[in-house]
Order: structure tokens, then sequence, then C-alpha cells
């Protein structure tokens, strides 16, 4: 599992048998907890197959999804920036969903001995920040329907099937879900996606969404791409 992990490629043999010793991989039934709020930090996770998401609750209980994780993505890391004791949760989404947990006083060891892999985990933290930093401007730049709409198009991006000119993309998350996510409500992300449906951009049903050639899928936008339409129109 190791071995298949581009992060751990900067790694020298006995650096990987050393973390091999302090990970395991386990194998995870949909709707499974990894971890919860109030839990001590002890534990870095990378995610080897399926999905998995990360949230928060507010003292109300709604609940706010701060990431939707694919293979080979980090979660739970916040040990490796002094933080001890958790403050999201984790969940398996899919059935199967397989995990690598290391022990993070290994990390922290390899971390201290390898400067390549240090600036590989530095990197990781710098590009996570990036990403929350975008989400953040989107929910003060964009309205609700176009922050469902990015949410469309990169999924698409990152995760999408070209099928002719068109775009495949499995479902799995539900529209609540992707309400959580977008910080919009589940009735908000229900007109949206019948609108896009009546206007034949997509076409969707309870296990994919079509995304069809004219919903204009540039997986080369940015946030400022995004401001900038907005002070035009």
């Amino acid at each position: 599992a190791i071995k298949n992990i581009p992060l751990f490629n900067v790694l020298n043999p006995t650096e990987q048998q050393f973390l091999s010793t302090a990970s395991t991989v386990k194998e995870l039934p949909k709707f499974s907890y990894l971890y919860l709020e109030q839990d001590s930090v002890s534990k870095v996770y990378f995610l080897l197959g399926g999905m998995v998401k990360v949230s928060t609750r507010s003292d109300q209980g709604r609940e706010a999804i701060k990431a939707i994780l694919h293979n080979h993505e980090i979660f739970g890391e916040h040990g490796l920036t002094g933080q001890d004791v958790r403050d999201e949760f984790a969940i398996a989404m899919l059935d199967g969903a397989k995990v690598l947990e290391v022990d993070l006083d290994c990390l922290k060891s390899l971390m201290q001995k390898n400067y390549a892999f240090c600036q590989k985990i530095i990197k990781f933290l710098g590009d996570k920040l990036r990403e929350v930093e975008q989400r953040l401007e989107a929910q003060i730049f964009l309205n609700a329907k176009d922050r469902i709409i990015d949410f469309i198009r990169d999924s698409a991006c990152k995760r999408g099937q070209r099928v002719g000119y068109d775009h495949l993309l499995k479902r799995s998350l539900t529209q609540q879900e992707i309400a959580n996510y977008t910080g919009t409500s589940r009735q908000t992300v229900t007109e949206v996606f019948n609108d896009l449906k009546k206007s034949n951009l997509i076409y969707f049903n309870r296990n994919k969404i079509l995304i069809r050639e004219g919903f204009n899928l540039s997986c080369e936008h940015d946030i400022d791409t995004l401001k900038n339409n907005k002070s035009s129109n």
C-alpha cells in the first residue's frame, strides 16, 4: 500500500519499512466513522480507495462538509500542525473504502529526517489551505446557484469520464450533501439541477450525472475568473 502512494516515493527502503510498521490498512463499510469530534489526534489517514467525507456540525446539529476525498488524498492531518483534539469527523461514503492509518509520531519523525518528504507534506498542507481559501471566496463572491454549478463543474473535471462530447460523473452524494458542501439548501440544489436538466445542460438520475457539451465545462477556471464574471454581470 505504501509504495502505491506518490507522497512516499521519496522515502528510502528503510524509511518505508519504518512507516509500514507504524501503519494499518483498514477496509470500511459504508457510513462507518474513521474518527469523531473530540477524539485525540494520534493518526493521519491516506485514502487508498473509495470515498470519504470530512464534516463538522454546528451546535444546532447542521452539518457542513469540509472536504470530499478520493484516492490517495490525505486527511486527519491536523496533528502535524499541533492540534491535539479533533474538531471534525470523517465517514466512509462507499462500501469497501480502504484507508491507510499511519501513526502521527512516525510521520513527524520521517519529516525531521527526510527533507524532501517534509517538503512534500508542506506542499500538501499549502495546497489544502489554498483550496479552503477558494471555497471561502466562492461563498463570498458567488450566489447559491453559481456555487452549485461550480461544484458540478469541479466534480466533472476531477472525476468525470469523457463520453463523446459529454462527461459522465458517478453520483455518490445526495442533494442534501451537495447543499452541505456548497453552503446552500437542499431545495436550492434541487431547483438548480432541475433547471439545468430542462435546459438540456445536464441529465441525472440517482446513479449518475451526464454533463452535456453545452454546459461549457472549462476545467481551467479559477476563482478570479468567477469573480470577474460576477462583477461584469
